[in-house]
């Protein structure tokens, strides 16, 4: 599997969200874009996170401190990418961060279905997971509703933190959040089905 090009101690990323967004899960949250995938979804709103590249890494060590580092966060939503090529990693991240700050919700998206992640990295990932997005984006099926990119993917709540958000997040109305970072402007948010890439 695709999994053996990463380590555990190091995970490979395409973006970070640290100063943390209200877009993408409930409250202030602080967002890693995980790189490689191994779908090629129609429509993906993160082409560039596609290939399976080393070129932007990070020390396990160094990402908790920075999220532990952040007061104001109140919670971890990992995107890609797909973050159980990963597992290990960020496995090893989360048991770290939880370590201190048990009180962080969690949540990820995957493009595998929630079934066919039975290898132990995925299972122990799953375990540090309050909420599951899974199954691949299809861009037909795309209703402009909630966190999910695509009606098709489903939301497993592994436990009951974030239930009382549950009718938000699986049909609440999309926002997208804009924030300048060294003069760069960067959108947040699921986007509608017109601001996909085509």
């Amino acid at each position: 599997m695709e999994q053996a090009l990463y380590t555990p101690d190091m995970l490979s990323i395409h973006d970070l969200c640290q100063q943390g967004t209200t877009v993408l899960g409930p409250g202030m949250r602080y967002v890693i874009w995980t790189q490689g995938c191994p779908f090629h979804c129609e429509g993906c709103v993160t082409p560039k996170s596609r290939p399976l590249t080393k070129d932007k890494q990070v020390r396990i060590v160094d990402l908790a401190e920075d999220i532990l580092s952040r007061p104001q966060i109140e919670g971890i939503t990992i995107s890609g990418g797909e973050p159980f090529l990963q597992a290990s990693a960020l496995g090893n991240l989360l048991q770290t961060v939880h370590e201190t700050r048990p009180d962080l919700t969690v949540m990820s998206y995957t493009g595998y279905t929630k079934e066919s992640l039975i290898w132990p990295d995925a299972q122990n990932l799953i375990k540090y997971l309050d909420l599951l997005i899974d199954g691949p984006y299809v861009q037909a099926l795309n209703d402009n509703k909630g966190v999910r990119g695509s009606s098709n993917q489903r939301l497993h709540f592994f436990t009951s933190r974030l239930l009382p958000w549950k009718e938000e997040l699986e049909n609440g109305k999309r926002k997208v959040e804009y924030h300048i970072t060294n003069g760069n402007i960067k959108a947040y948010g699921v986007p509608t089905e017109k601001m996909y890439i085509k």
